[in-house]
């Protein structure tokens, strides 16, 4: 038998030239290089069935369906015929996947079970990841469109992709229905007790009248909900996902009734914090910086609040790039959390020079002369704001009643720390812009 190929990038193809005007019906097919994925899956993706007739051309199309579909890095096929009868072989190797979660955003009609199971009608591979390359998007967009067809929806899907931080690896893959308004009417937070329900609805009446998304409520819960948790010492409460369905009311119109139900926990109280990596400040200094009574519920806003304080106090001691690592251990038994605070400190760096710019000489001459920090002193990133409240309303009177006299805008200044991570200096700049 003679061979013909098809050479593509990441597709190499073995097709039958012999036995041209001769038919074959398709009797097996078989795929060489499967690891995680099963044949009955792949043979799916590929559309091709056992007993129809045997084409070059589909097959020719199911092996770029393999290679569209991101899961194969390369993909090549050869064919056995006998008789009136052929096998086909698909030689594979795998992607090494990258894949995130599929988010079903605002399909309030339907479960996420609903969605997979009408999503594995197309894609028998889906089961709630899909690849961040290849077709699969794509694919996953136009089933989601036919099942809503399907049920009588008129709306269209449509799709983003969406990262929770900066520089993370991962995405989110997020189906969206668009083209029907969905603005939720009633809320409902069961689970809640310490924090009452009527005080979550009140803190999430930013959410009525606005249309579902189950991302943009998942945040909100998080950013907005949370917070009054931890303001009260419960550290561990947690936020299931949400729930939402249709609602149909006089004073609602297609809208959303929504249920985020919350776990608790329990209340813990503050036992201590215990540092480690510390020089420049005790443990006592530290500790008190915080200001959290042992026996107090352990109010983790005022926590985060008290952790940029010690943060300012390392700057105001030279240290601008020290770092805390706050990590709880909890004593269930006892209902008290205990917070190790692993610190590192950096290096710490020392004034360089005052650096004015567009004064008048005298004020000029009275702004170095009322500065204190000389070359050579540890840096206090905190002095430019002293010296401001202290020192610059004073000097810059004069310039500020004349400006007021001509008619023109008051002064305008602008601090500039420069720093030098080679040499460990701060130069510090303060300059009139207007």
């Amino acid at each position: 038998m003679q061979n013909r190929f098809l050479l593509l990038p990441v597709l190499l193809a073995f097709c039958l030239s012999a036995f041209a005007q001769q038919t074959f019906k398709i009797a097996k097919i078989e795929f060489e290089g499967l690891d995680r994925l099963s044949a009955d899956e792949v043979i799916a993706t590929t559309e091709l069935k056992v007993g129809q007739q045997f084409e070059v051309t589909a097959l020719d199309a199911a092996a770029q369906r393999l290679v569209d579909s991101g899961l194969f890095k390369n993909v090549a096929y050869r064919t056995r015929p006998n008789r009136d009868q052929i096998t086909i072989t698909f030689v594979v190797e795998e992607t090494k996947l990258s894949t995130s979660k599929v988010i079903f955003d605002n399909f309030i009609w339907f479960s996420d079970n609903d969605l997979i199971a009408a999503v594995r009608q197309d894609i028998p591979t889906f089961s709630g990841t899909a690849p961040d390359n290849g077709d699969t998007v794509e694919r996953i967009t136009k089933s989601l469109q036919r099942f809503l067809h399907e049920n009588k929806i008129e709306a269209t899907v449509s799709y983003m992709a969406s990262q929770d931080s900066i520089g993370s690896a991962s995405q989110d893959h997020i189906f969206s229905v668009t083209g029907i308004p969905m603005p939720i009417c009633t809320l409902h937070f069961p689970g809640a007790n310490s924090l009452t329900e009527s005080k979550l609805i009140e803190s999430s009446k930013s959410l009525l009248g606005n249309d579902y998304s189950h991302k943009y409520v998942s945040l909100f819960s998080t950013n907005t909900l949370f917070p009054l948790y931890r303001e009260a010492g419960l550290l561990r409460a947690a936020f299931s996902p949400p729930l939402a369905k249709p609602e149909e009311s006089a004073t609602c119109k297609s809208g959303v009734d929504l249920t985020i139900p919350v776990d608790e926990g329990v209340v813990y109280k503050w036992s201590k914090a215990e540092w480690s990596g510390t020089a420049a400040m005790t443990s006592a200094e530290l500790s008190a910086l915080l200001n959290m009574p042992a026996n107090e519920p352990a109010n983790g806003v005022k926590l985060d609040k008290a952790l940029k304080e010690v943060q300012k106090a390392y700057g105001r001691k030279g240290y601008l790039y020290a770092s805390i690592n706050a990590l709880p251990s909890f004593d269930d038994q006892n209902q008290t959390v205990t917070f190790r605070m692993d610190v590192h400190e950096g290096s710490q760096f020392r004034m360089g020079h005052l650096v004015t710019k567009g004064f008048p000489e005298t004020i000029d001459k009275a702004l170095h002369e009322r500065w204190s920090l000389k070359p050579g002193d540890v840096f206090d990133q905190g002095y430019s704001a002293e010296f401001s409240q202290k020192h610059v309303g004073e000097i810059i009177r004069p310039l500020f009643l004349e400006r007021r006299a001509q008619n023109k805008p008051p002064p305008n200044l602008k601090w500039n720390n420069q720093v030098n991570k080679a040499s460990l200096v701060v130069d510090v700049t303060l300059e009139l812009t207007n």
